[in-house]
C-alpha cells in the first residue's frame, strides 16, 4: 500500500477527494467526484454514519483533513499558481487544485466539539480558509464586480470581527437590496448547478469513450476546463454563504462567552411516599409534593404562604374531563325566580296596562285631585315658558 508521503500530488488529491464524497455523500454529488481526470469514473461507495458527533465519522474526517493539507503542501512546493499570472495561464488539470482551501474549511467546519470555547477557534480557522480560498480566485479574476466588492469589505475587517455585519455597513445594509441579491444569488447558484451536472455528464461521457481521435480529445479538454470553472464558480457562492452562516455563529459564541456563568442549585429530590405505591409502580398522587415545607399557618394563626383549599382527591379526577368554562348550576326559570324575590324584576306593563281606565264621574274627590293637577300643570308651564332653562346657547 502506498504511504502517505510516497504518493503524488495527483494521487493525494484523489485519495482526499474520495474521503470527502464519503463523508458528503448525497450533498454534494455534483461538485466531488469531478476534480480530475482518474476519479472522474471512479464509483464512490457511500459510507454509513449514525451521526456527524460518531467517532467513526469524526476519525474519517480528520484523515480527510489530513490529506488535504497534505494535498495544500505539496501544491505549494510545485508552485502551482502564482499572482504574476491569469486563468488562461493555468493547465486545465491544475484548475481543480484551486479548490483545496474551499475543501478545508468545510471538513474545518464538520469537526465536533463538545465546549464552546473550543468551537470558536475552528470557526476562525474555517473563515480563514474560505476567505483564503476567495482570494486566490479573486488574484484570477473568477469573482465578478459585486463579489470581488464584498471580498475587500471583508478582508477590510479583522479576522473576529463579524464580517457581513462590516460588509453591510459598507453599503450592503438596504433591506429591498439584499433582498433582490439573494434571490438573484439562488438563481444563479441553480442555475451555475445545472450547468455543472450537465457539463460533468458530458466529460464523463468522453473519458468513458477509448476511440476518440485527437480532436475529440482537444474537444474533451475544453468541456473539462469548463466543468472545472463552473465548479469553482459553484464553490465561490457557497463560500459566501458559509462565510455569512460562521458570522452568526462567531456572534453567539461571543456573546456567550461574555456572559458569567450562572451556578445552578442542585435541589434535593422530594421523599417518595411508599404507601400510595403499588406493585406497577403507579401511584394515585396527582399533585407534585410541595417543595415549600413551611407550614401554612403560623402559631398565633396568620398565614406563612399562599394555598389552595381543593376537594378531595376523587372529586378531582372527575373534574379532569369537564369543559374548561363554568357550567350552569341552575335553569332560566329558578333563575328569574330568584330575581324577583331580589326585586329585580319590575313587573306589569304589557297590553292590559294599555287599556283606559274608565273614570267615575260621580267621584268628587278623584275629580278634585284631577283638576287641582291639571291646574298646577298649567302654572307650572305659565311660570317656565319651554326654553327658558336653555341659558347656555343664548346669544
Amino acid at each position: 500500500m502506498t504511504s502517505p508521503n510516497d504518493r503524488t500530488l495527483k494521487q493525494e488529491f484523489s485519495y482526499a477527494l474520495s474521503q470527502y464524497a464519503k463523508l458528503f455523500s448525497g450533498q454534494v454529488d455534483t461538485t466531488v467526484v469531478i476534480a480530475t481526470p482518474s476519479t472522474t469514473s471512479e464509483t464512490v461507495d457511500p459510507t454509513a454514519y449514525e451521526t456527524s458527533r460518531s467517532e467513526t465519522y469524526q476519525n474519517t474526517l480528520k484523515q480527510a483533513i489530513s490529506s488535504f493539507e497534505s494535498t495544500k503542501l505539496k501544491s505549494e512546493h510545485l508552485s502551482l499558481f502564482s499572482a504574476n499570472e491569469s486563468v488562461e495561464d493555468i493547465a486545465t488539470n491544475d484548475l481543480p487544485y484551486l479548490a483545496i482551501d474551499y475543501y478545508l474549511a468545510t471538513l474545518t467546519d464538520k469537526t465536533y466539539t463538545d465546549s464552546l470555547p473550543a468551537r470558536k477557534p475552528l470557526a476562525l480557522k474555517s473563515k480563514g480558509l474560505y476567505l483564503s480560498f476567495l482570494t486566490l480566485c479573486d488574484s484570477y479574476g473568477l469573482l465578478d464586480k459585486d463579489a470581488a466588492r464584498l471580498l475587500h469589505a471583508i478582508l477590510e475587517a479583522p479576522i473576529d470581527t463579524p464580517i457581513f455585519s462590516t460588509a453591510h455597513a459598507r453599503g450592503f445594509s438596504d433591506p429591498g437590496a439584499q433582498r433582490m441579491a439573494r434571490i438573484a444569488k439562488f438563481k444563479r447558484e441553480k442555475a451555475i448547478e445545472t450547468q455543472v451536472k450537465e457539463l460533468r455528464a458530458r466529460h464523463l461521457a468522453k473519458t468513458d469513450d477509448d476511440d476518440d481521435d485527437q480532436d475529440e480529445d482537444d474537444s474533451d479538454d475544453e468541456v473539462a476546463r469548463e466543468l472545472y470553472l463552473k465548479q469553482i464558480a459553484l464553490f465561490v457562492e457557497r463560500s459566501f454563504d458559509a462565510l455569512q452562516a460562521l458570522d452568526s455563529e462567531l456572534e453567539i459564541l461571543t456573546f456567550a462567552a461574555a456572559r458569567p456563568a450562572v451556578k445552578v442549585e442542585e435541589r434535593p429530590e422530594p421523599p417518595v411516599d411508599s404507601s400510595v405505591s403499588k406493585k406497577d409502580d403507579y401511584s394515585e398522587r396527582l399533585d407534585a409534593p410541595l417543595r415549600n415545607t413551611q407550614s401554612i399557618l403560623s402559631s398565633e394563626g396568620k398565614v406563612n404562604r399562599p394555598f389552595t383549599i381543593v376537594s378531595s382527591r376523587e372529586q378531582i379526577k372527575k373534574n379532569v374531563f369537564k369543559p374548561d368554562y363554568v357550567l350552569p348550576t341552575m335553569t332560566i326559570d329558578e333563575y328569574l325566580e330568584e330575581e324577583r324575590k331580589r326585586g329585580n324584576i319590575i313587573e306589569g306593563g304589557g297590553p292590559e296596562s294599555a287599556k283606559n281606565v274608565e273614570k267615575d264621574e260621580d267621584d268628587e274627590e278623584d275629580n278634585d285631585k284631577e283638576t287641582y293637577r291639571l291646574r298646577h300643570w298649567d302654572e307650572f308651564v305659565e311660570a317656565n315658558p319651554r326654553g327658558s332653562g336653555n341659558t347656555l346657547n343664548r346669544g
